[in-house]
């Protein structure tokens, strides 16, 4: 079977997607890298402008597109006014965008942390999935190795199914789930060596409750057999542990769950588990967004 013909059978796909547009340093790689992924989803791009149209920016934007070599049908471009944020959240909601793409700092400095870049604004408020762009490149970057979260979330379902369509699209070769287990979740402390044996037993027992969950997940996922799929269990705080794991694996994109709630200022000084992945970017990110919660799922 084809990747067309694999894309086609997804019920997760991303149509729109919807980036911003600007005469900077960056927008060439910003726009090229935009272009590239909306190719790889057969997707209309939805170029922003936040400013004054005047005939001197209008003419170097359309300029920088013919420069990049997107095509008339596969584009369109608009100009909002006001707040950079609120515009393309704005424009999104407006376009109906699947996916908005970002460019992010791979490592904010603290002030910029607490007073909250664009791209940490836009995963707060944005109603569609988000794609923070870490070191944007005119040229081609592949994506073979993708980890996602494998949390017990209603969400992860849907956010493991669209790692593995990201994955299909871009032709990788690896996905890795990671459920990211609280140790205290242990009931036994290795404390001698009797203790040690039944805080292993419990560990390796909870491993394969969590290896059986995702097995029964990913039974739902279309897959194709050049596409390796595994899960990783492991111990450690939520969302510094499977930051850490995508750094040293050096895989290519980080698929995560949207949060549950807007994120607000007190998630930055009593860090939520999708802060540590934005304080410290270890590659590419991608927040699915879905509103299903537990809640939902019980009712």
């Amino acid at each position: 079977m084809s990747q067309d013909d694999m894309i086609g059978k997804w019920p997760v796909t991303f149509n729109r997607i919807i980036t911003a547009i600007a005469l900077s340093p960056r927008a060439e790689a910003n726009l090229q890298e935009s272009y590239r992924i909306a190719k790889k989803f057969q997707s209309l791009l939805i170029l922003v402008h936040v400013g004054n149209r005047d005939p001197q920016t209008e003419s170097g934007l359309k300029a920088l597109i013919q420069k990049v070599g997107i095509p008339e049908d596969s584009f369109e471009l608009h100009f909002m006014s006001g707040d950079p944020t609120m515009a393309i959240l704005q424009a999104a909601d407006e376009h109906q965008a699947d996916l908005l793409i970002a460019g992010a700092l791979q490592k904010e400095k603290w002030l910029h942390y607490f007073k909250g870049s664009i791209a940490r604004k836009l995963c707060r408020k944005a109603n569609c999935s988000l794609l923070l762009l870490t070191n944007p490149s005119v040229t081609p970057r592949p994506m073979h190795r993708i980890v996602v979260n494998g949390s017990d979330h209603p969400k992860t379902e849907d956010t493991i199914r669209t790692a593995i369509y990201v994955a299909h699209s871009f032709g990788s070769q690896k996905v890795t789930i990671v459920e990211e287990i609280d140790p205290s979740s242990v009931k036994f402390r290795p404390e001698d060596d009797r203790s040690l044996l039944l805080y292993n037993r419990e560990c390796d027992r909870i491993r394969r409750e969590e290896h059986r969950r995702l097995e029964g997940v990913l039974d739902s996922i279309p897959n194709t057999k050049d596409l390796l799929v595994e899960d990783k269990c492991l111990f450690g705080k939520k969302g510094y542990t499977i930051g850490h794991f995508t750094q040293s694996s050096r895989a290519d994109l980080l698929v995560m769950n949207s949060p549950d709630t807007k994120l607000g200022f007190l998630d930055r000084v009593f860090t939520h588990d999708l802060e540590y992945i934005l304080s410290d970017l270890p590659c590419d990110l991608l927040i699915v967004h879905t509103t299903k919660t537990k809640k939902e799922e019980e009712v």
